[in-house]
């Protein structure tokens, strides 16, 4: 398989200039050279062959065959919403609910969030994101919504039964529960006729957890508790494991 390179503007047949940070990757780190076959996708679902066919010190020219639109995953979608992690484990997350093929991350400011997350961490995390899904050959890019308050992201995003709230004393989250689910958000979609594929909400608490007043909030909007085992996990292998199960409940059906 071809090694796989972002492309962000200008995505079109034909001679292209290509230079910036996937440049660098190509060259530089792996090391590509004239008569070199890549593919090229810009994280909307198109894609398309390309040839090496000149290098300077900036810039490389690629001649670039018949853009193709590959057809989306099927199925239901999951987001994860959760106050994010420091430094490195931000990114890990990042990566692996890419691999997981997680459609959004939405990243939350609770009572006991810890890092707030500014525009220059998070256009980071969106470079983490397309490293990733070019590791795991994906497509359509994940997407980071900005980061919003927990009242606000209760009165957005829960519909339902759409949201799951990882919670010690919730029912156990399992492929089960995420079929069952998905199922309700299903038919509530088919009586408003709206022709979407489910989706569904993991949401995972900061590191000291959600306060009372936060989780009776989810309850009083109908998220639903869930546990995720007897112990205490970190964000990131939360967020793993959700997405995990939510994977295992799709090869089920």
């Amino acid at each position: 398989m071809a090694s796989r390179f972002f492309v962000e503007n200008d995505f079109r047949s034909g001679t292209v200039s290509f230079s910036g940070p996937e440049f660098h990757h190509m060259i530089r780190v792996t090391r590509h050279q004239v008569g070199d076959k890549v593919r090229l996708f810009d994280g909307t679902g198109k894609e398309a062959d390309a040839k090496l066919t000149f290098v300077t010190r900036h810039a490389a020219t690629l001649d670039v065959s018949k853009i193709e639109t590959v057809p989306d995953v099927p199925g239901p979608r999951l987001s994860i919403a959760t106050p994010l992690p420091k430094a490195s484990r931000a990114g890990w997350l990042i990566e692996k609910a890419v691999e997981l093929g997680v459609t959004n991350i939405i990243p939350l400011k609770t009572s006991r969030s810890v890092v707030d997350p500014r525009g220059s961490k998070l256009d980071t995390l969106r470079q983490s994101i397309i490293a990733a899904s070019k590791q795991c050959v994906r497509s359509r890019l994940m997407t980071i919504s900005p980061v919003v308050e927990w009242s606000e992201f209760l009165k957005k995003q829960c519909t339902e039964k759409s949201v799951v709230v990882a919670h010690p004393g919730g029912v156990s989250f399992t492929s089960s529960l995420v079929s069952e689910s998905l199922a309700e958000i299903a038919a509530a979609a088919k009586t408003k006729k709206a022709a979407t594929n489910p989706q569904m909400t993991a949401v995972i608490g900061p590191e000291g957890g959600f306060s009372d007043e936060e989780i009776t909030q989810a309850v009083s909007k109908n998220a639903r508790l869930v546990s995720l085992g007897p112990r205490l996990l970190r964000i990131e292998t939360a967020a793993v494991m959700m997405a995990s199960v939510f994977v295992s409940a799709q090869l089920a059906d």
